[in-house]
Formats: structure tokens, sequence, C-alpha cells
């Protein structure tokens, strides 16, 4: 699932489109993109964990077709099934939900003759992560699961032909897969030997609280943009507005907005999130700045009472 941090997130990369559209009639179009792309990264997970499960289809097929050679040699008509009989791929083949979601939107699926997913299984068999397990004498759900997991992280989570290929069927996904990557990740990682078919999988809101926080921090950095400009151009000495980097200027005033509009929020919380946005998406200088004027604006809201009330007890 999406953490308060991702959703934030989301929400100034749409700030960042909503600005660049120039016209305010446009707000609700935005949003309404935004939550649609925020509900897409479902689907990107569900397509990232059957790109896991094809792998295992890839390989009986490769077997099948080795046993039907003319002259199959004794290794083709005796192979070894330790990957296809891995337990992470039964758990998976098995899962109510994912079988559930995949048939009801077949385009999440992927062939055992898609280029990308047989790119994959073939730097796979040639890697020595391939080679060790399938030599090792062990047979526990341990290896099975450090197996599978070390394979998404290393030929699909950072395949980058892959993240291209994502990018042309879901241009949000770009931004994303990250995220998917994130939550499949966290995903093998809970399951166990005993994992019931019945398990859930991850979704994309921890609960509607997050949901509806993500809606109102656009709606509210949207409707109270001139207050917070006004804020920040008053803290920022010697820097003029048009002078402050863009994505600075938007995290500025979404971390004000919730300063002042999001009482439950402490205070500190959020200038440590908005010090992270600016760190990960802006200059390195972003950090400092950022921090600078969240403090001293802080500082202000404070001596003058005009935090919000659970705000100021949670400093």
């Amino acid at each position: 699932m999406l953490g308060r941090r991702q959703l934030r997130e989301k929400v100034m990369q749409n700030i960042y489109a909503y600005n660049c559209l120039g016209t305010s009639g446009e707000e609700r179009m935005v949003e309404k993109n935004m939550m649609k792309s925020i509900d897409q990264i479902y689907d990107l997970y569900i397509y990232l964990l059957n790109l896991i499960k094809v792998q295992k289809d890839i390989a009986e097929h490769k077997i099948d077709l080795a046993k039907s050679k003319n002259f199959p040699t004794k290794e083709d008509l005796n192979p070894n099934l330790k990957f296809v009989n891995n337990k992470v791929f039964r758990i998976l083949e098995q899962n109510l939900e994912l079988s559930r979601y995949s048939n009801d939107n077949k385009n999440l699926l992927w062939d055992i003759y898609d280029s990308y997913p047989n790119n994959i299984y073939k730097s796979l068999i040639e890697s020595d992560l391939y080679k060790n397990y399938m030599s090792s004498e062990t047979n526990s759900f341990t290896e099975d699961l450090e197996f599978i997991s070390s394979l998404f992280v290393e030929f699909i989570a950072e395949y980058e032909d892959l993240h291209d290929y994502l990018e042309g069927i879901q241009i949000t996904w770009a931004d994303d897969v990250h995220i998917a990557n994130a939550m499949v990740h966290t995903t093998l990682k809970s399951f166990r030997e005993s994992s019931s078919p019945l398990i859930s999988l991850y979704k994309v809101y921890k609960d509607l609280d997050d949901k509806k926080f993500t809606e109102e921090l656009f709606r509210k950095t949207i409707r109270y943009q001139a207050e917070t400009k006004k804020i920040i151009d008053d803290k920022a000495q010697n820097w003029e507005l048009d002078r402050i980097a863009t994505i600075d200027l938007i995290v500025l005033e979404m971390a004000l907005t919730e300063f002042l509009y999001f009482p439950n929020i402490p205070a500190k919380v959020t200038i440590n999130e908005y010090i992270e946005l600016a760190k990960n998406f802006s200059t390195e200088k972003s950090r400092v700045f950022v921090n600078g004027i969240l403090d001293k604006t802080l500082k202000e809201l404070k001596d003058n009472d005009n935090l919000p009330k659970y705000g100021r007890g949670l400093l």
C-alpha cells in the first residue's frame, strides 16, 4: 500500500501538472486523473506479480519442448524441476485475489511468448543466482522465497527496458513503478509456506482516511495557493518567487497547507515529509532551503497562536 509520503508525492506531481495548464478550470480534471493514476498502481502491481508467475510457465514450456525433440538427451528427459516446483509459484497460482483480478483484466496477464518475460528468463538462467539455486541440495521454503525475491529485485525491478515498456502502456507507470516494485517485494516477503489462497494482496490505500487525505491535500493546496505564496514570499528573504525552483515552491505550498488546514498532522511530521520530498525531487540545496522556510513559518505561527489546535499540541 502507499504510505502518506508516496501519496504526497502523487499530489505534488499533480499540483505541478495543474500549474502547467495555467487555467483554474482544470482542477477537477487533474484531480480525477490523479486519483485514477493512483488506482492504476494496483494494476501495475498485479502485472508485476504475473510477470513473476509466468517465469514458471516459460520454464515448463521449454521442458516440454526439450522432451519432444527427435533425439532428447538424458537431461531433456529427466530435467531438474527445482525451479518449476518452487513453492512461491504455487502461492501465486493459488491466490484467489490475483486469479480473479487477472481474469477480469486479462491485459494484466503475460504470455509465454512475450518478449519481456522471455528476456528475463534468459538472463535468469544464465545467472549465478539461478545456477547456485538449481545446484543446491537444500529444499526449503526459505530458500525458495529468497530465490524468488532475488529474481524479482535483480531481473524485474531493475530491468530498465521493462520500465520503458510499462511507460508505453500507461504513462504514469514510469513514475509509479518504484512504488509497485516495493509493494511486490513486501508481498513476497509476507508469504509463508502455509499461506492460504485467501490471503489478501496489498491495497493502494491503507484505509479511506488516506484516500480522503490525498483528495483534500490536492484541493486545499490549490484553494489556498495565494495565501501560502504570500507566506513564502514573506519568509524567503532576498528571493523572488519566480527564482524559487518550481518543485520547491510546490513543496512549500503543500507543507504550509498542512500546517494551516490539517490540524491532526503533527507539524514536525509535515516538516520531515516535505524535506524528504524536496531532497528526492529537487536540487541538493532544496532540503536546507525548504527546512529554513518551514522552521521560520512554524515559529511565527506558534508565537502568534495561529497554529491549529491539534498541530500545536503535537510539536
